[in-house]
């Protein structure tokens, strides 16, 4: 019995230590098992709720904002390895759609600092919320977004309900995609 529960421990502290090296190496966005995309029909999407909060501009931001486009909203990091990984992919996007899509970030577990050299460094186009209104700002998205996964990344409907879901980092084509198929079901 005492063997069975040894090999038990050992078989647990292996897997996560396999699961913690795949989360270090940004094994997300490349196919790994955590990877999650997700789209939901327009009878099932939650709404969101309110916030106002501030931007790492100093600006002030609230939900409204994201209401009557389609919008994107990632969940970030600069301490976060698959953030930089997925950094390029979000500022190409953003770029190529241009007007039509608002693109929101929302920082967390950071220092505004660290934050702006971020931005600066991969030449970010769209602002984030300031990481002390993360909180608020997330619990707003009804459980589709948690700080526990980041990156995460959704896109919101013209009405700002959740049309899609992408936890662990997204690339240029799915998140292209999951933009454009919203777009075109709005007749945007």
């Amino acid at each position: 019995m005492a063997l069975l529960a040894v090999l038990v421990v050992v078989v647990s502290v292996v897997g996560l230590a396999l699961a913690l090296r795949r989360a270090e190496d940004g094994g997300a966005g490349s196919g790994q098992p955590s990877d999650l995309v997700q789209q939901f029909p327009s009878a099932e999407r939650r709404d969101l709720g309110t916030f106002s909060v501030e931007l790492l501009d100093g600006r002030r931001f609230d939900q409204s904002d994201l209401i009557g486009t389609v919008s994107v909203v990632n969940v970030w990091g600069s301490w976060c390895g698959p953030c930089r990984t997925e950094a390029p992919d979000l500022v190409r996007v953003a770029r190529e759609l241009g007007d039509q899509v608002t693109f929101l970030g929302i920082n967390v577990r950071d220092n505004p600092a660290s934050a702006q050299a971020f931005e600066r460094a991969f030449e970010i186009p769209y602002p984030s919320i300031h990481p002390d209104d993360a909180g608020s700002a997330i619990l707003a998205f009804n459980g589709a977004l948690t700080a526990a996964a980041v990156p995460s990344t959704v896109v919101l409907d013209e009405q700002g309900r959740v049309a899609a879901r992408v936890i662990g980092p997204v690339d240029a084509s799915t998140l292209r995609g999951l933009v454009l198929d919203t777009l075109d079901e709005g007749g945007s």
